[in-house]
């Protein structure tokens, strides 16, 4: 096997550089490693950066990489560290040059914008290498996630083996999402396919902590375990809560964001979520909950200033609790 330069050696873990477009002086590319067991088994598409401040991501497979136990491999990890590689150089969530969200475009095309060539790229070299695919997210700069998994399970088998793998993977929170808004994301147009795909986020907010690294670590290793390319078995959870839909909150006025929850945290219709205040220190707007159950996924990065249509929370239904 071959992904760019980089060549699949059993026993090995090898690094090399796989061209995704052009620069107007030459290749775009993005770093890669394959790890590599001494037994044959499954393949798994491992990246991150779609987004390019979700910096967690590489170094969580970095983590992976220098603590996994090759020997104990039945199978083949692939590691894209920059799936968007000019997101990355530009430490923006969206493609500089042409302002898209990379994640919002898949399948894309190969004939469209920047974007929508590589978001074709990226569709067609994950299907073709591997078997499965996680892709590891970090809220970025703006905004701090809980920890959860996302994936599209809509009754197929890649759905189903979906939803196993993302429980697989320690997070306490999993929701499967139908919802038209992620239908251009990379992870719902792989499963569409028929293979499955799963996200997992935790973090942002333009810091990485040690809680944040160990979780997509964890995840890293949990899928691998479910997939059977590690032995040994999956994280276990008391009991785990599950998403539905999830709605955007966006201000209606400028200031500085001050929230009285956390990411994570439960909510109900009509309870004070944040207030945004101005400079003289008056609430110009008071941001309360809609849904009459939900889990706050994300929340702007507290107390910085913001301006009126900015997102202030990602709350995600709560469809309930069952055991893991």
């Amino acid at each position: 096997m071959m992904v760019g330069t980089a060549r699949r050696e059993p026993g090995k873990i090898t690094r090399g550089h796989v061209e995704l477009g052009s620069y107007p002086d030459g290749p775009l590319t993005s770093p890669v490693m394959i790890a590599a067991g001494a037994k044959e088994g499954p393949t798994l598409w491992l990246q991150a950066c779609i987004h390019g401040p979700g910096v967690v991501g590489p170094l969580s497979i970095q983590r992976f990489l220098k603590t996994v136990d090759l020997s104990q491999m039945s199978g083949t990890v692939i590691c894209l560290m920059l799936a968007n590689p000019l997101g990355f150089r530009g430490y923006n969530r969206l493609t500089p040059q042409d302002g898209f969200n990379l994640n919002r475009v898949f399948p894309g095309d190969p004939g469209g914008h920047h974007s929508q060539q590589l978001a074709h790229r990226l569709l067609e070299l994950s299907l073709e290498k591997s078997d499965a695919m996680l892709d590891l997210h970090s809220g970025g700069d703006l905004t701090i996630t809980c920890h959860y998994t996302l994936f599209h399970n809509d009754g197929t088998p890649a759905g189903i083996e979906s939803e196993r793998l993302a429980r697989a993977t320690g997070a306490p929170n999993v929701w499967n999402s139908l919802e038209p808004f992620l239908s251009g994301a990379h992870f719902a147009n792989y499963t569409k396919r028929g293979k499955p795909s799963l996200v997992v986020e935790s973090g942002g907010g333009a810091r990485v902590t040690p809680e944040d690294l160990e979780r997509l670590t964890g995840a890293i290793f949990g899928v691998c375990r479910a997939m059977g390319i590690l032995p040994g078995e999956t994280p276990k959870l008391d009991r785990i809560r599950l998403g539905g839909d999830a709605v955007h909150l966006k201000s209606r006025r400028g200031g500085l964001f001050i929230p009285h929850v956390a990411p994570g945290d439960d909510v109900s219709e009509g309870q004070h979520l944040a207030d945004l205040v101005d400079l003289f220190g008056d609430v110009v707007e008071e941001v309360r909950c809609p849904l009459k159950r939900a889990w706050v996924g994300s929340i702007r990065r507290p107390h910085m200033p913001i301006y009126n249509g900015d997102q202030v929370f990602e709350l995600v239904e709560t469809k309930g609790y069952e055991p893991a």
